[in-house]
């Protein structure tokens, strides 16, 4: 059994830390942990524990017992003029007292050295006789010049400068650590909290601590004055700062997770969605609405490849559409100059088109097939949708930490770019946040949804992808800085050409996918009956999917229809949903659940149809008298009006699906209802007789 001398003031290891024993009390030791936690143990206790350790060596020296251990070089750097003169002086009174020359060197003198007093020709003075000399000449002591040439010896010119003059200021030192300790971690534990002023809730919060950890009245805080000095040089956030601010330096890692390298185009490809700082016009309503951007950015060549402009509440197929984006050519719109057509990126244009004759009328804009896709831990972006469209195309995922944007530092820097350079100079731009917005934003407001995806596809064209960029650099020549439609023309002279897949049913294999029994009056989906000629042959026919459900694939940004892949000839087909009326305009999964709720207020089943298609009539009808409108109400006809549209869009890409359904029957207009026999375009206006005019003379 091995034996130990404790005393006070000895380092000791226990629980995987380094404590200093503050004080010995007969059967207690109480210890002070490097930290400046203080806890009191049983020696009996500490002694038969596994992890006690003692004799062991201190740990380095801290700022606030023993000050700093400075590198003399840069304090000597830093040093005022005066201070920098003075030592030099000195310098050059020794170098004359010991050599003759106040330079140190006999080749490069001074006007009139060297002095008679300081001669090392002549054999009568010794070093020790000029050092005599130097001393009257200057009113010291010969051994303290002896003193301080030793110094300049073994530390150069930093041993005869003033310490004085020197000295680092630490405004810590008289400080408790553990005061100091406790700030640390009251500001951590309020980085999300409200905003609080530094003098009276963080004062008192921090004193608390203090007092739960060491006991009541143990440490006392400084005076309010010292208090707040104290926080300012230990903190970079101050407890008073906007939360927006602490928040965001809370989530601040406090190093790289890891540098994400890409050397080809489509090696890393990072997805982000955040709110655009624009306000869009609702034509319909009069009113606005708030837009989310979702885009794709290739690391290597720092290019926009996709971007989709959505309302509030992305969905995942607005994320699986927008990697089909990523593959896709972006067409030139009727007026851009030819300038930004993609036979403008300098590269051989001519020997792509005949690889991909998509290239012929795209912009110039890189289309590159991902390889790996670095994503947020949006919902969106976890979903079935995703994941299937990224197996489909051997495409790898990796996610991100959560709430870690400093894993994708590249997509949040264009967040700023954009903002800065688009967003700011668009009508309805509100802001990052509520302090930056001014009163009448919504009343700027003047461009929709699509109107601001135009105009953001123009900027990517036009400006963002030919603007050189700091951190794109050609290889070998780190200062010659390149733009993206550069970088992505180099890089296929290196890496090559990669062709993406050109399928014209991308859009349906991007859907997600609900397997159904197929019933003689057709298939049920979310509560909706969908019907079509299509479904009457396979009524009866065994499923040939190993489940034995039948796949019915929809878009939840349009519910009116779903859509069958006929297994015969491999085409797809429209299923209608069967109450849909002319009155029905496209709805979203929202405004199904809308709906629903609407029937479960009413103590109805949701699945009875007639009143899903009444309950969906009447929001309609309620969305569709602008006076009437609330601000949800307003909210989900745009959006729902938005979503269709883009779907159409996504549709027309590729073959259309085969509409086996007649036309539905529409309410005839007026103008409609004039021209049919027996409607107004038949009266005989001659026949009609005048009305009588009201006279108030008459008796």
């Amino acid at each position: 059994m091995s034996s130990h001398r404790l005393a006070t003031t000895d380092w000791v290891e226990f629980e995987d830390e380094l404590h200093q024993v503050a004080g010995l009390d007969g059967l207690t030791v109480r210890l002070r942990s490097e930290t400046g936690r203080m806890q009191t143990i049983m020696l009996a206790v500490l002694l038969a524990d596994d992890s006690f350790r003692a004799a062991v060596e201190p740990p380095p020296r801290t700022l606030e017992e023993n000050g700093p251990a400075l590198d003399p070089a840069a304090v000597l750097d830093g040093l005022d003029e005066d201070a920098k003169k003075a030592a030099l002086e000195l310098e050059g009174h020794l170098l004359e007292a010991v050599t003759g020359y106040r330079t140190g060197d006999p080749l490069t003198p001074e006007p009139g050295e060297p002095r008679p007093p300081y001669n090392p020709a002549d054999p009568a003075l010794t070093q020790r006789a000029r050092i005599q000399a130097k001393a009257a000449e200057l009113g010291v002591s010969d051994r303290w010049l002896w003193k301080l040439w030793a110094r300049r010896t073994e530390q150069g010119l930093w041993g005869l400068v003033d310490k004085r003059k020197a000295r680092i200021r630490n405004p810590l030192r008289n400080l408790d650590p553990r005061v100091l300790q406790a700030i640390r971690d009251q500001a951590a534990a309020e980085r999300a909290d409200s905003t609080a002023t530094i003098g009276s809730r963080f004062m008192r919060r921090t004193q608390n601590r203090l007092d739960a950890d060491h006991g009541a009245g143990t440490v006392p805080l400084p005076g309010r004055d010292t208090f707040r000095r104290a926080v300012a040089h230990l903190l970079d956030i101050s407890p008073a700062a906007p939360a927006y601010r602490r928040a965001s330096a809370a989530n601040q890692p406090d190093r790289p997770f890891g540098n994400v390298l890409a050397t080809r185009p489509g090696e890393v490809v990072m997805l982000d969605t955040t709110p655009l700082d624009v306000l869009a016009f609702d034509p319909g309503s009069g009113g606005t609405i708030s837009v989310e951007l979702t885009i794709a950015l290739d690391v290597a060549t720092r290019s926009i490849l996709a971007w989709r402009l959505t309302p509030l509440g992305t969905k995942a197929i607005d994320i699986g559409l927008l990697l089909a984006d990523t593959m896709t050519p972006e067409l030139m719109r009727p007026g851009w100059d030819d300038a930004l057509r993609y036979q403008m990126l300098r590269i051989p244009a001519e020997r792509l088109i005949s690889v991909d004759e998509r290239l012929a009328e795209a912009a110039a804009r890189p289309v590159i097939y991902p390889e790996t896709l670095l994503y947020d831990h949006g919902k969106p972006y976890k979903s079935d949708v995703v994941e299937r469209a990224c197996a489909r195309w051997k495409i790898d995922l990796q996610d991100a930490r959560k709430l870690k944007p400093t894993d994708k530092p590249h997509v949040e820097r264009l967040f700023l770019t954009i903002r800065q350079q688009y967003s700011e100079h668009v009508a309805g731009y509100k802001g990052f946040n509520v302090a930056h917005r001014g009163r009448t934003v919504e009343e700027q407001a003047r461009w929709s949804i699509d109107e601001l995806a135009e105009f953001f596809a123009e900027y990517v064209i036009a400006v963002y992808q030919r603007t050189h960029h700091r951190g794109l650099t050609l290889q070998g020549f780190p200062d010659l800085h390149v733009s993206p439609n550069e970088a992505y023309a180099m890089a296929l002279g290196a890496a090559g050409f990669v062709d993406c897949p050109r399928e014209a049913n991308m859009y349906f294999e991007l859907l997600p996918i609900a397997g159904r029994t197929i019933h003689p009056y057709g298939i049920e989906l979310n509560h909706l009956t969908y019907n079509a000629e299509i479904l009457y042959r396979y009524r009866k026919a065994k499923s040939p999917y190993p489940d034995g459900l039948w796949p019915i694939r929809f878009d939840p940004r349009n519910l009116l229809h779903a859509y069958f892949l006929d297994p015969t000839d491999g085409l797809w087909h429209v299923l209608r949903w069967t109450h849909a009326l002319a009155e029905h305009q496209p709805f979203t999964d929202i405004t199904l659940r809308e709906a629903k709720r609407l029937i479960a207020l009413r103590e109805r089943a949701p699945e009875d149809q007639q009143e899903v298609a009444r309950a969906l009539t009447e929001l309609q009808n309620r969305t569709d008298a602008p006076e009437t409108w609330t601000r949800t109400d307003r909210k989900r006809h745009t959006r729902d009006q938005h979503r269709a549209a883009a779907q159409s869009r996504d549709i027309a890409r590729g073959d259309a699906p085969v509409d086996d359904h007649p036309p539905l029957t529409a309410v005839p207009t007026p103008s409609e209802a004039d021209a049919a026999p027996g409607g107004w375009g038949e009266i005989d206006l001659s026949r009609i007789e005048a009305a009588q005019v009201f006279d108030p003379d008459a008796s």
